[in-house]
């Protein structure tokens, strides 16, 4: 997700990306120590085939609790990289979901529309989170909020094939 605009985008690729982000005379400084409780909570929330022996904790920057990046998925199918937020608050990650998906090529989202749009959790029809698919850099990509969980995720492929990456989010996200 390096392709944010703006002061978000550098504050949101140091918390993906595990850097620090610099702003003027303002240091935004990163905290390797997040704690093992928000690790674990993250953790809870990854896709299926992810989990605290397969990713790595990242440096984590004001507004987040934990961060997470995974490699490969062990499902061959699955995305090529994962990474995960854990937010202290909604307005965080709404606002950094919003801005998350400005230099993707958006696309549909299978059965949910066209993106950005809403997704519901199995058959329920409350709203569980927002979800944008797309492309970016020769790859798919899939970006969701859980909302009960302020919990930012996503996906990439090693390719362009935005639908079948939606089909894995579908059934493994």
């Amino acid at each position: 997700m390096p392709h944010l605009a703006g002061p978000l985008r550098a504050a949101t690729a140091a918390a993906l990306m595990g850097c620090v982000v610099l702003a003027g005379a303002a240091t935004a400084r990163a905290d390797p120590t997040a704690s093992s409780a928000d690790l674990n909570t993250l953790a809870a929330a990854l896709s299926k085939g992810y989990g605290l022996n397969n990713c790595t904790p990242q440096n984590i920057v004001p507004g987040e609790l934990a961060a997470l990046v995974c490699g490969q998925s062990p499902d061959p199918s699955g995305p090529v990289q994962g990474k995960y937020i854990l937010f202290a608050n909604g307005d965080n990650l709404a606002a950094v979901f919003k801005n998350s998906i400005n230099d993707d090529v958006l696309t549909a989202c299978g059965d949910q529309g066209q993106s950005p749009t809403v997704w519901h959790q199995g058959n329920s029809t409350a709203k569980a989170g927002s979800i944008a698919c797309g492309t970016y850099q020769n790859g798919a990509e899939i970006i969701w909020t859980n909302d009960a969980k302020n919990v930012l995720n996503l996906i990439r492929a090693a390719n362009t094939d935005v639908p079948a990456l939606f089909q894995w989010w579908h059934a493994n996200g």
